[in-house]
């Protein structure tokens, strides 16, 4: 029964190494691609806030329209 002993700590140490991997991705999106995907989507935001302040000037009277969905399906739809 020793090799069922073995084949255990060889899933053990998968499991440990597939763990740290996915700990290693996570950290490093965080780290890495994080502050440059916040900085798009700000720059998103606020060229979608200048689009509606020209639009807004162009209908001075406004359309009762809902504000703008923060939602990503909508703002990928827009």
């Amino acid at each position: 029964m020793r090799g069922g002993g073995r084949a255990r700590q060889n899933a053990i140490r998968s499991a440990i190494v597939v763990l740290g991997s996915a700990a290693f991705g996570y950290l490093s999106y965080r780290v890495g691609f994080k502050p440059y995907l916040d900085r798009a989507q700000e720059a998103m935001d606020s060229h979608h806030n200048s689009d509606d302040a020209a639009e807004q000037h162009d209908h001075p009277g406004g359309d009762g329209d809902l504000p703008p969905s923060r939602d990503p399906a909508v703002v990928l739809r827009d």
